[in-house]
């Protein structure tokens, strides 16, 4: 069984297609896999992503609105987690930057209620769970984990073959190579090489997983 970290920016550009090509493989290749989505923010995270909107030729906004957007989504995909569970949570947010990225939509509270209403949960709940303690202590639990591992960019993927015997996990930062990652996520595939999109030069090791639940 393979267990998979991805931390990524909640509206950030290239975490998307990072999500969507992860659950493509894992669909494609019918492997056993723990799933740990894990969404960060931080200034350092935010500027990137202004970056890579620029390189897109995209029109971008200030710092702040980035920053009040993504904060704003990381809230309410916490708030998901805790009434309604991990999948309801990872489907709101991969719908969310479905729209912001292949629609070109700008994020607004008519668009998260949108995407909410249409998973069938409640939105006055959400709102109202997204501004508590809970919720907060849910956002520092995942960034302490980042900070444990130190992630500093997104996407970020760690990839674990728990069948492995040498039972270390890869980090790749940055947008996956899809010939990389089907090749970490072949059973017995060999260790593969750094190269010019991914960098795996960052290996951890070690007994026990740390696992989200």
């Amino acid at each position: 069984m393979f267990e998979i970290f991805l931390f990524i920016n909640p509206t950030g550009i290239y975490c998307y297609d990072t999500e969507r090509r992860i659950k493509e493989t894992i669909q494609r290749l019918n492997i056993d896999t723990c799933y740990h989505f894990v969404p960060i923010t931080s200034m350092n995270i935010i500027k990137d992503d202004i970056i890579r909107r620029h390189q897109d030729e995209q029109k971008t906004c200030g710092l702040s609105y980035y920053t009040l957007t993504a904060n704003q989504a990381l809230q309410i995909y916490h708030a998901i987690k805790l009434a309604y569970g991990n999948k309801k949570a990872r489907t709101f947010l991969f719908n969310l930057q479905q729209k912001m990225t292949t629609d070109s939509s700008c994020f607004s509270a008519c668009l998260v209620k949108e995407i909410i209403l249409n998973l069938g949960l409640n939105y006055k709940d959400v709102q109202s769970l997204a501004e508590s303690d809970y919720v907060q202590n849910s956002i520092k639990q995942d960034r302490k984990l980042a900070e444990q591992w130190k992630i500093h960019k997104t996407p970020t993927t760690i990839i674990f073959n728990e069948d492995d015997d040498n039972n270390y996990g890869f980090l790749l930062e940055g947008v996956i190579n899809q010939d990389e990652l089907t090749t970490l996520l072949t059973p017995a595939s060999p260790k593969i090489e750094a190269t010019e999109n991914t960098d795996i030069s960052n290996v951890f090791s070690g007994n026990s997983h740390l696992r989200l639940i």
